[in-house]
């Protein structure tokens, strides 16, 4: 099982890599069970605020504050489904909705029926991380978000989307790595 067996001819893609100093056996855990509230960037931390501003706006009152967020938490919270994992290797999760309006409102689904999704006006999302050796005693992290649209139309609007936040997305990837790798490298 890898990403390529959820979105291998998807949409929109963004892949970042990180070579990081420490074997897969410490930076497989800390990509994967990263609390990604301790990533610190400071341009990963405003566009996290300006996509959830439509959100708090709406509401009227601020909303709960998280302690933590891992991957798993986001699978918890009924958003993303865990696809599948390679212990130790790769973990690859997938989300359905409408990721481009301003209030995103994921659609629950299992992971049995994430192969099939096909509502029309909506995409899939695949997210998966992974990590392989590299060198001697070195590994290979790698973030990889796949995007596959249900219709021409949505392919279209989202592509004015993604133009757009697809600079910002590989930023939250990139910090997500260099905060998994200090974590990695601080064992």
């Amino acid at each position: 099982m890898t990403v390529d067996d959820f979105a291998a001819h998807a949409d929109f893609r963004a892949v970042e890599h990180l070579l990081v100093d420490a074997p897969p056996e410490a930076a497989y855990p800390a990509l994967r069970h990263l609390d990604l509230l301790t990533i610190r960037s400071r341009v990963a931390g405003m566009a996290m605020w300006l996509r959830g501003m439509p959100a708090r706006l709406r509401r009227h009152r601020l909303p709960r504050q998280r302690t933590r967020l891992t991957f798993d938490d986001l699978v918890a919270g009924g958003d993303w489904a865990l696809l599948g994992e390679q212990p130790g290797r790769e973990a690859v999760f997938g989300a359905v909705g409408r990721f481009w309006t301003p209030i995103v409102r994921p659609e629950p689904v299992s992971a049995e029926e994430f192969a099939e999704y096909g509502r029309p006006r909506r995409g899939k999302i695949v997210m998966s991380v992974s990590v392989r050796p590299y060198g001697r005693g070195g590994s290979l992290m790698t973030y990889d978000v796949r995007t596959t649209l249900t219709d021409p139309l949505t392919r279209r609007v989202f592509g004015v989307y993604w133009r757009t936040a697809a600079p910002f997305v590989r930023t939250i990837m990139r910090a997500t790595l260099r905060a998994a790798a200090e974590r990695a490298t601080a064992v």
